[in-house]
């Protein structure tokens, strides 16, 4: 080989070393910063980068204890290899691992030097009380804006033995004045605890996520200074009764006991979402709700209860009796590949003229083949003369690659005019978001549902497939 003109040589070393020293520059202007200024730089790194900084050298060694983003712990990973130990990640035994991680979050706490705090985040499944007192005194002195306490047992039937029971001395929260997000999950809290503080204690608080409480069996939250726009109360099989007068709420999540709840005061919701046997309520009384269904942009349904073995609703009887949701854009459902299932999120299909966006969620990987086929719902007679008239995006979750998938998206190609893209995605609901999805779409079930995608799209070369 021959060798590179000296010339040339010369300039490459020559392009290194300005490279080197124009690094070298800008180190040294960020050195030449004040520590207030790189603290404020280090607060918007995740907190684990910023602790990694203190290697850099001696004046960085401690720059971190001033950290003032937000504090993230959480383990996903040791959570779930303790629900499913057959994902093989490699933890130890829960009790083990739960006392690393209390010594976790105390060692970083006590070590923070800041006198405020953006967020603050602890979720595992912890029993500590004490230490969990002091994780909520730290956040009321650094006056913390988001707060998210997540208890949730590795062993679901466990979740309400042994609850943390949120503080009850409502004169001690006057410095969560600064609060904006409150999320509580695996934590008993009372009613008049909940509405002490969002009218008298959190006043500029926006968001709020109540699950799995022993203790909340009743709530009421009105009055003219509430600030709510988001609200989510999820599993809270104790709860008995539910007021909301919240002129600024904006988005509302449930899934619980069917109460007799009212829309009338919340007259700026446009995004609802609704699960479990409350959600099926909702399906089933659809025209009782219609002034509170206009008015929404985006809608969220669970079917999978939804009357099952019900002979009237196997008539469908209930599909002539969907009120028109005129300003709705996105409808989510989750269900299964039913038929009958699958001809009521058709009837609300038809009931949204302004839709966007419609997102199907398989719960499981059922056995379609045990299933009617879903070609039946081309010679159902409410369906004879249907069009989708303004649907451009639809999304499939849980696609496996049976009769009534290709038959549904076949449905909806054919029906929806107007339609662009078409989202498909073999991973099933339950495990989007946790660990668990990493090791599915390594399996040969997900591969094969994938390869079975790709032959969908390549039939219909007009439409745009989205396929992860």
């Amino acid at each position: 080989m021959e060798s590179l003109p000296q010339s040339i040589g010369s300039t490459c070393i020559y392009k290194k070393s300005e490279r080197k020293r124009k690094m070298r520059s800008v180190g040294d202007h960020i050195n030449e910063l004040p520590d207030d200024i790189l603290v404020n730089i280090l607060s918007r790194l995740t907190m684990k980068e910023a602790v990694r900084t203190s290697i850099i050298s001696s004046r960085w060694r401690y720059l971190w204890r001033g950290f003032s983003g937000c504090l993230n712990f959480d383990d996903p990973f040791t959570m779930a290899n303790s629900k499913w130990p057959h994902l093989n990640l490699k933890s130890g035994p829960i009790n083990v691992e739960r006392h690393k991680f209390v010594s976790w979050v105390n060692q970083v706490l006590s070590s923070l030097e800041g006198h405020c705090t953006e967020e603050l985040r602890i979720c595992f499944d912890v029993f500590s009380n004490h230490d969990i007192d002091n994780w909520i005194k730290f956040a009321l002195e650094r006056r913390v804006r988001r707060l998210e306490l997540d208890f949730s047992r590795v062993v679901y039937n466990l979740r309400f033995v042994g609850q943390y029971t949120f503080p009850s001395h409502l004169d001690f929260y006057s410095s969560f004045r600064h609060l904006t997000d409150l999320s509580l999950t695996t934590v008993g809290i009372t009613g008049e605890v909940l509405e002490h503080l969002l009218c008298y204690c959190c006043p500029v608080l926006e968001v709020l996520n109540v699950a799995e409480s022993s203790s909340l069996t009743s709530l009421k939250l009105s009055g003219p200074s509430l600030k709510l726009k988001h609200l989510k109360l999820n599993k809270l099989d104790d709860l008995k009764d539910l007021q909301l007068h919240a002129p600024n709420l904006l988005s509302f999540e449930y899934s619980g006991p069917i109460l007799p709840f009212s829309f009338r005061n919340v007259p700026n919701l446009v995004d609802a979402s609704f699960w479990g046997c409350f959600s099926a309520y909702i399906a089933k009384n659809l025209c009782q709700h219609s002034i509170f269904l206009v008015q929404l942009h985006t809608l969220k349904l669970d079917t999978c209860h939804l009357l099952i073995g019900d002979s009237e609703y196997r008539a469908g009887r209930y599909l002539h009796d969907i009120p028109e949701m005129c300003n709705l854009k996105h409808l989510e459902i989750i269900g299964t590949p039913k038929v009958n299932d699958l001809i009521f999120c058709i009837a609300l299909l038809k009931a949204a003229p302004s839709l966007y966006k419609f997102s199907l969620k398989l719960v499981s990987q059922y056995d379609y083949e045990s299933y009617e086929s879903v070609k039946t719902i081309k010679d159902h007679p409410y369906l004879s003369f249907t069009e989708l008239r303004s649907i451009r995006v639809v999304e499939l979750l849980g696609f496996v690659g049976h009769t009534a998938d290709f038959e549904l998206v076949m449905y909806l190609i054919f029906s929806a005019k107007l339609l662009e893209k078409i989202i498909i995605d073999p991973c099933t609901t339950w495990r989007v978001g946790t660990p668990a999805e990493l090791i599915w779409r390594e399996t040969a079930e997900y591969q094969s549902a994938r390869r079975r995608a790709f032959e969908l799209a390549a039939k219909f070369p007009l439409w745009e497939f989205v396929i992860p």
